[in-house]
């Protein structure tokens, strides 16, 4: 008799919105053991997923423990792990993490704890009597940052009065109006791009009837890309004044776990992950970020 268990908790940062991105990443069909001797076979709820990560110049609050999904379960979400005990280790001194909430989230208190570039953190979790270890290394910010402007026009949305509308094209205020930033990738490595509104209840780009007044921070989450540039147009904002684009860049684990996002269904094999005793990933990643306004054409 094989016995299968189904991990189905996408790797998903609620700080920096990974889920939509990773949604597909650790959907895991692993064969645990071949046989019906139940002795040797691991429990599901035995097995803890972790996703962890850690930002360069960020607080440590990104940390979800969870359980597994067994194969029959009618569950769509796993059940949380609250009661793990958890620290990070950093130049030989262990810094203890604490329980945000039911939901399996961790965080670090404390103000004496950094994450800077080129630091190694190790991960250790005691839970049902195992120790679950993980490590890996802070990597350099993104090279070269730029923009090609700190001005993003949007239009007026006139419909009324015999205005017209907004003008097509890529002039100013136009629809295919762009904005460009670029980076250095010559090591070709993953980044992603976040985009972000910096006040709050900014004034929407759209009229009513295509969008209302915004009640919250924009943010946007791209995928990772090997690419060195990336588009901002007008469909990717909301609301009217400053923005902060922030360019990442993924560290080697979380890359390797990106690229094995898919999986031939005759060949389900778990993808590759850096944690020992449980599975999940354990990562770091490091930011540049640029500023730009979206302002109004009348």
């Amino acid at each position: 008799m094989n016995t299968e268990i189904i991990q189905s908790a996408a790797i998903h940062s609620r700080k920096q919105g990974f889920a939509h991105m990773l949604s597909s990443i650790l959907c895991l069909c692993i064969v645990l053991f071949t046989g019906c001797d139940s002795s040797s076979m691991e429990s599901a709820d035995d097995i803890a997923v972790i996703e962890a990560f850690l930002f360069a110049g960020e607080p440590i609050d990104d940390i979800l423990v969870t359980s597994t999904l067994p194969f029959n379960s009618t569950d769509t979400v796993a059940a949380p792990i609250n009661d793990a005990v958890i620290s990070l280790i950093k130049d030989g001194i262990s810094y203890s993490l604490t329980s945000s909430s039911n939901e399996g989230t961790y965080h670090y208190e404390g103000d004496d704890l950094s994450v800077e570039p080129g630091d190694r953190f190790t991960f250790v979790m005691e839970y049902l009597g195992q120790t679950i270890t993980a490590e890996t290394d802070v990597p350099p910010a993104p090279l070269s940052v730029e923009l090609d402007t700190t001005i993003f026009d949007v239009p007026s949305f006139n419909f009324g009065g015999g205005g017209g509308g907004p003008p097509r094209g890529g002039g100013p205020g136009g629809l295919d109006n762009r904005l460009l930033v670029t980076w250095d990738n010559s090591a070709d490595l993953l980044h992603y791009v976040v985009i972000s509104s910096v006040q709050e209840n900014p004034e929407s780009i759209f009229p009513d009837f295509i969008g209302q007044r915004l009640g919250r921070r924009f943010r946007f989450i791209s995928e990772p890309t090997r690419d060195n540039f990336f588009e901002v147009n007008l469909l990717l904002l909301e609301g009217i004044g400053e923005h902060q684009i922030k360019v990442y860049r993924v560290n080697q684990e979380y890359a390797d776990l990106y690229d094995n996002r898919t999986q031939d269904s005759r060949d389900l094999n778990q993808p590759p992950d850096n944690i020992i005793g449980a599975l999940g990933v354990f990562s770091a990643f490091n930011s540049v970020d640029r500023f730009f306004d979206v302002k109004r054409v009348e």
